[in-house]
């Protein structure tokens, strides 16, 4: 089937499945995001008398000349109150998991968001409809009155494919994640003992943000995600799904996957992720699939999922045909929210998409792995880069959280 038709067969489906979602746990990443265009950043590049400024300039454009995205931590005190003086931000919503929910709910499907900062700010970026743990019931965040001072902000720099900025011409449209501190987990207990509740009835859980506690008690965080997780899996929660993200010291990241491996069934992060995971920055064909299958085996997972511009591809235990269905939607939300520049409800597929004709691996079977490729509605220039991904995981677990709980009665945990 041709991929235009194919994301149309999704795309018609869509609603039906939205309206008729088992519950999405989402945890464990939320903040406020500033967000600028590299191309009106104008006084971070012509800073004068600042040398932090400058070197912090220098190491943003680094990265737009190598087209890399992702998340930088950057040692610079004074960094945030230098920036909020000097350039125009826009607050949105930031995190993995409150970018899913967003997701999900703007779709109409529930998604359960754990929520320790209940700040004026971060409140007011959320939708509306995204549930949050309060008093043993899932309520809408738009019932919540904030009860926390406000944490600080993330600051993203977004810059665009073949647009030049300051001499470089980027290879890539992407953003730039810059944290000035480590914010840590969103350790909300309501979210707990709720999310405990909900698991027999929900349809999937999405694990995030353990790149964002640094120097921080990575000990004490990963214990009580692990016994959380572990509480999951005994209600036999379809997909507990682990989203990497990008770490400053691998050390960091390799902790998190072996504490982790047991409970998780899912494991997503980018293809510069996986990369940096192996060391080999060649992956494709052979190389590629056996690398994902490898992974798997290795943290005891159903599925692990690569995520690209052009392309997504699955390792999965579970039946093909529905990892590809996850796929498609995963693709199709992810693209829609690059053309319209926030989360939407899909009625069609960008008119501007282009679908790449041969993806980096092809599907086949490896042992008892089944490989699953799909080619995305690519966009080259986006309306948005910020949670693409986040969209994206959020689409797949749509799909994969219901698979195995359609005959099972909902409960109603919303007030």
């Amino acid at each position: 089937m041709p991929w235009r038709a194919a994301y149309a067969s999704i795309l018609d489906g869509l609603e039906a499945v939205a309206s008729t979602a088992r519950p999405t746990l989402c945890g464990l990443s939320a903040c406020v995001d500033a967000t600028v265009a590299l191309y009106d950043a104008g006084a971070l590049f012509e800073a004068a008398g600042s040398p932090e400024a400058a070197r912090f300039a220098e190491a943003l454009l680094e990265r737009v000349r190598a087209g890399i995205g992702g998340e930088m931590r950057v040692d610079w005190p004074g960094g945030p109150q230098w920036l909020d003086r000097q350039l125009s931000f826009t607050l949105d919503l930031g995190g993995t998991a409150a970018h899913a929910a967003r997701a999900l709910a703007t779709l109409g499907a529930p998604a359960l968001l754990a929520l320790e900062t209940r700040s004026s700010d971060q409140l007011s970026v959320l939708h509306p409809e995204v549930w949050l743990a309060h008093e043993g019931r899932a309520v809408p965040a738009r019932s919540i009155r904030p009860d926390h001072p406000n944490a600080p902000k993330i600051y993203i720099f977004e810059y665009t494919k073949d647009r030049p900025i300051r001499g470089i011409v980027p290879p890539r449209s992407s953003r730039i994640i810059v944290r000035f501190n480590d914010p840590g987990l969103e350790n909300d207990p309501e979210f707990r003992a709720l999310s405990r509740r909900l698991a027999p009835d929900a349809g999937a859980a999405l694990l995030s943000g353990f790149n964002t506690i640094g120097a921080g008690d990575l000990a004490t965080a990963l214990a009580w995600t692990r016994e959380l997780a572990s509480s999951w899996c005994l209600s036999k929660l379809p997909v507990i799904h682990l989203e990497l993200g990008g770490y400053d010291r691998p050390q960091y990241r390799d902790r998190v996957l072996s504490e982790l491996s047991g409970p998780i069934t899912s494991l997503g992060l980018s293809l510069s992720e996986l990369s940096a995971l192996v060391s080999e920055h060649n992956l494709t064909g052979d190389s590629l699939a056996s690398t994902m299958c490898a992974l798997g085996e290795k943290f005891g997972l159903r599925r692990i999922c690569v995520h690209a511009d052009e392309w997504s591809a699955t390792a999965t235990l579970e039946d093909p045909e529905c990892e590809r269905d996850a796929l498609l939607m995963g693709n199709l939300l992810a693209s829609s929210r690059a053309a319209n520049g926030r989360p939407i409800l899909p009625t069609t597929i960008p008119a501007d998409a282009v679908f790449e004709t041969t993806p980096p691996l092809s599907p086949r079977s490896l042992g008892s792995w089944n490989i699953v490729v799909c080619a995305t509605p690519y966009l080259a220039r986006p309306a948005v880069t910020v949670g693409l991904g986040d969209t994206f995981t959020a689409g797949c677990l749509l799909m994969l959280g219901q698979r195995r709980r359609e005959t099972v009665p909902m409960i109603n945990y919303v007030s």
